[in-house]
């Protein structure tokens, strides 16, 4: 059985300048998260909410966004604004977005250090976020990793890297495509394809203007196989979700995501043939952590924390990579948890649906800089996109 939360309440560790000095005090925290997986949603409204609700009677509130650059954009104009009552208390985030906000001094300093589940992390993951200095402005939330999912009904592995993808994609036209890339599925898909072609190795020792010079080759390429695609190429489904859709009713024989566990997670809610398996290319994925952070301005800081150290709770994290839940591998470092917790996390990784532990970890490819992943998604608009 799942012991209960154990996580330290905050109360006596956090600041007293978080307290506003005589003010009831605001138990509500609004955390901002993309709102594009029905998986996640229900996992954070039916699981975690009351949780944290039962805990340390907090009311969690999901406020579920489109395109986090929008929120990126409010929370910089709030702060050249000098707006100080912010509504937004935690924010979930990764990347170009971390960095940009970073930049514009919007978060709030060093949470990592008053959360005190930080003792669990893994020490990895609270150094650098794509590349990027974290400094203890997030904390982490999860591990993600690219994998790609397929109908093992149909046949073997359709593909391990981008010259395979072709001869794939020209014996099986209309049967495969990839997200725009506007959604960051589909700008991870293009990521991948990217180090596939010229080397992770060789794209960290180019300068900008390099990179956009060789990706001319990827391109090429891309432009070249378009009419093999669905639909011919003329058009890309606009998220995750669609692609998923788009799987699940036979139309493409592959989707993709970042969540390993989702094959799992969707043939349990009846979303994916029985016989969906995921798989890796040959060269390895991209592996990121994801995070959540605090803007400067919001008005909870003190809650907003709280629910934040019960997020890397091993109670929430157990539940957050079950399957059935979200399926989100843990930030947490088995040699930190106590016997029951570390017996319950191996059950969690005996699947023979996803690739072994041994393949994710010596598989993993590290994302490229923000900048970089700048240049491949403007490149990939301006040279196939619009084509």
């Amino acid at each position: 059985m799942i012991k209960k939360i154990k996580y330290v309440l905050l109360a006596s560790l956090i600041p007293l300048a978080f307290m506003g000095c005589g003010k009831k005090e605001n138990k509500e925290v609004n955390i901002y998260m993309w709102g594009g997986s029905k998986e996640i949603n229900t996992f954070m409204d039916d699981v975690v909410t009351p949780k944290i609700k039962e805990a340390d009677d907090i009311t969690l509130k999901r406020v579920p966004i489109v395109d986090i650059k929008d929120i990126v954009n409010k929370l910089i104009i709030e702060k050249q604004a000098g707006k100080k009552d912010g509504v937004i208390d935690v924010l979930w985030l990764n990347g170009e977005n971390f960095k940009a906000l970073k930049d514009a001094n919007v978060l709030e300093e060093n949470i990592l250090t008053k959360v005190p589940n930080r003792n669990l992390l893994k020490e990895s993951t609270i150094v650098k976020d794509f590349g990027e200095d974290i400094d203890g402005l997030e904390v982490p939330f999860g591990e993600a990793q690219f994998n790609f999912i397929y109908n093992t009904q149909k046949g073997n592995v359709p593909f391990t890297n981008w010259e395979t993808l072709t001869t794939y994609i020209k014996q099986n036209p209309g049967r495969f495509t990839y997200p725009n890339v506007s959604n960051f599925t589909g700008s991870a898909f293009i990521r991948n394809l990217v180090i596939d072609m010229l080397g992770y190795e060789n794209i960290q020792n180019m300068s900008s203007d390099d990179l956009r010079v060789q990706l001319d080759i990827v391109w090429n390429y891309l432009n070249e196989i378009k009419p093999y695609l669905w639909r011919e190429g003329k058009t890309y489904p606009e998220s995750e979700g669609k692609l998923d859709l788009l799987y699940s009713t036979d139309e493409v024989d592959v989707t993709m995501g970042y969540t390993v566990n989702k094959v799992n997670s969707k043939i349990d809610s009846g979303d994916y043939p029985n016989t969906s398996e995921s798989f890796l290319l040959e060269k390895g994925t991209l592996f990121n952590n994801h995070y959540l952070a605090i803007p400067n301005n919001s008005k909870n800081k003190e809650n907003a924390l709280k629910v934040i150290n019960a997020l890397i709770s091993p109670e929430i994290q157990i539940l957050k990579q079950e399957p059935k839940n979200w399926g989100d591998f843990t930030v947490l470092d088995m040699n930190k948890l106590d016997l029951e917790d570390k017996k319950s996390f191996e059950e969690l990784n005996k699947s023979g649906k996803i690739p072994t532990l041994e393949e994710l970890e010596t598989k993993r490819v590290l994302e490229l800089s923000p900048e970089k992943v700048r240049i491949i998604e403007e490149g990939w608009t301006e040279k196939v996109g619009k084509n």
